[in-house]
């Protein structure tokens, strides 16, 4: 009399001899770390966690301290390419500072500073670009108040911005690696 087999029972037949090598295993666990802390900055970023809860979410995750931290600071510095508001960025290079410890989070502050001052610096320039745009389309008067970061001028402004940023914060992961572990 014939055997019948269930399907989970022919399943497992014909994938018994698959098994993952351990160089397929660390990728696969990279790859969640990476997830996992991609995750994280996602939600800081979009302000679903605050600076209490990071640390706690960071500890919650199986892998070296160092690791994650040197994870965390090139998903930063990707982040740090795309358009958008810097400052919970900046705020979360600054936490990761902290965890790193080394003067980091010093470190991370300045950089946080000098940005701004830069933003500052470019506001007038290009305020008065936008006003000039603005009475070109026939829109003037004392009463204009442009909404500065809405324009393309600003945004290109900013672009720029960081791109010099980019740089600095390049010397700044440096300095992470080299801090003690």
């Amino acid at each position: 009399m014939a055997n019948i087999k269930s399907a989970i029972e022919l399943a497992m037949e014909r994938t018994k001899d698959l098994v993952m090598d351990e160089k397929e295993k660390a990728a696969f666990a990279q790859r969640g770390l990476e997830d996992k802390l991609r995750a994280i900055i996602r939600r800081f970023l979009e302000g679903m966690t605050g600076r209490e809860k990071l640390p706690g979410e960071l500890g919650a995750i199986n892998a070296g301290k160092r690791e994650k931290m040197l994870l965390l600071i090139d998903m930063l510095l990707e982040e740090f390419d795309l358009p958008g508001d810097k400052e919970r960025l900046f705020d979360l290079l600054e936490l990761v500072g902290e965890e790193a410890g080394g003067g980091l989070a010093g470190d991370a502050k300045k950089l946080k500073e000098r940005f701004r001052e830069e933003l500052k610096a470019n506001d007038a320039g290009v305020r008065a670009e936008i006003m000039k745009r603005l009475e070109g389309m026939g829109i003037s008067g004392t009463s204009i108040e442009p909404n500065c970061e809405e324009w393309e001028e600003w945004k290109d402004a900013a672009q720029k911005t960081g791109s010099l940023f980019k740089k600095r914060l390049h010397e700044w992961k440096n300095k992470a690696e080299k801090a003690p572990a």
